[in-house]
């Protein structure tokens, strides 16, 4: 990096209930120093913060890293409203990024786009942290726009209400493009609930084994710009994809595989069976591969940057994305035995097939907005121009990217 070592500085801004659940899961069992403390949680309901508090992991003080804003009561899963309340509150959320975040070289914002909190606050912060259209970017250090920005949105369970699902498309737009068109976040990683959650039952109080798996992801994924061989850097991850309009991603992983009997590319297969939202794989245009091995391996030359290079570019002709953008690494972990970790990032993939759950409830819930005139100014809920312009938007990069 430019301030003289090889280590990327992750700062962490998670907003309403999930995304803070899943920050805080990310504090608590994971001790990867590309994050330290730099961590903000927020958000507008008082209560879901001290729960997340109460039940989390986290040695020392999480309470020195929230900040509470607007009424206190929450926005229940009126997005807008939660995006009103950001925009309100802009300066004092910024001074609560920049101090828990200073000279962070990338912003992992993380929230559920079913919701009203964060699903309205994290594609407004990715925007005005961006390109500091409302706030002055230099009065709170310039890193912060200069910052890479990824999201991390998680799908609801495809059971839950309309309202839900059609935030969620709403959300992945917002995300995605900002109204006027433009790429709002550098890279947008997506997982879904009811994909990766495989009791199947979306009851309330079922997101533990997500956020483990998350977790999992998000450690992987950091590793990748520590010291290690052909380090992935963060700017890596978001300039190929980006330029080819590419840019939203889902985590692919396994662990624990056996490094003396599988080979890499039956590993990378094991990764991309466990996808976090269903996709076909031969659709994606973008992939990375990091291979987490115990340090003996590497020190012995078991295994080596090169060969899974090679593996995984055998791989990608097996899967008919030979061309794919993307690169790979190989990190080391200090653990024993010959266990394996893999996370693939797969990118630029068709989204239709997570989408097709969402599109009935959306037209359902569109429908109800203008039989019961919800539609109209500012003040009295989404406009029908504002959302002609979101879906606009999401059909467009979606229809992009299929094939």
């Amino acid at each position: 990096m430019s301030r003289g070592d090889t280590y990327t500085r992750w700062g962490v801004v998670a907003s309403g209930e999930g995304g803070n659940r899943v920050a805080a899961e990310l504090l608590g069992r994971s001790e990867n120093p590309g994050i330290a403390d730099r961590v903000a949680l927020l958000n507008t309901n008082r209560a879901d913060v001290r729960n997340t508090v109460e039940q989390s992991d986290v040695d020392g003080d999480l309470d020195e890293h929230v900040t509470i804003f607007g009424d206190k009561r929450g926005v229940g899963n009126e997005f807008l409203e939660g995006e009103r309340q950001t925009e309100a509150h802009i300066e004092q959320i910024a001074s609560n990024v920049e101090e828990n975040m200073i000279n962070g070289d990338a912003l992992l914002y993380l929230t559920t786009v079913g919701g009203g909190t964060g699903n309205g606050s994290v594609p407004y912060l990715v925007r005005e942290f961006e390109a500091g259209e409302t706030i002055d970017p230099t009065n709170y250090g310039p890193w912060i726009d200069d910052a890479v920005h990824i999201a991390l949105g998680i799908w609801p369970y495809y059971n839950e209400p309309a309202q839900r699902q059609f935030n969620a498309m709403c959300g992945l737009s917002r995300l995605l493009l900002t109204r006027d068109g433009r790429q709002n976040a550098d890279m947008v990683l997506l997982v879904s609930n009811s994909h990766v959650d495989d009791s199947g039952d979306g009851r309330r109080g079922t997101y533990d084994r997500v956020n483990e798996r998350i977790v999992e992801a998000m450690d992987l994924m950091i590793g990748a710009g520590r010291e290690a061989q052909a380090v992935i850097d963060v700017e890596d991850y978001v300039a190929q994809p980006s330029a080819i309009g590419a840019y939203h991603f889902t985590p692919a992983v396994a662990t624990e595989l056996n490094g003396q009997m599988l080979e890499y590319e039956l590993m990378f297969d094991k990764a991309a069976d466990n996808a976090f939202v269903p996709m076909d794989v031969s659709s994606a245009r973008a992939a990375f591969a990091i291979v987490r091995v115990p340090d003996r391996m590497l020190e012995r030359g078991d295994v080596t940057g090169a060969q899974i290079e090679r593996a995984f570019n055998d791989w990608k002709r097996d899967n008919g994305i030979g061309g794919a953008v993307g690169m790979t690494t190989v990190t080391e972990t200090e653990r024993r035995g010959n266990d394996v970790d893999v996370l693939l990032l797969l990118g630029g993939f068709d989204l239709n097939p997570l989408l097709d759950h969402a599109r009935d409830d959306f037209e359902m819930h569109k429908q109800n907005l203008a039989t019961t005139r919800q539609f109209g100014d500012a003040d009295a809920g989404i406009s029908q121009r504002h959302l002609e312009d979101i879906e606009r938007n999401l059909e467009e990069y979606v229809e992009a990217n299929a094939r």
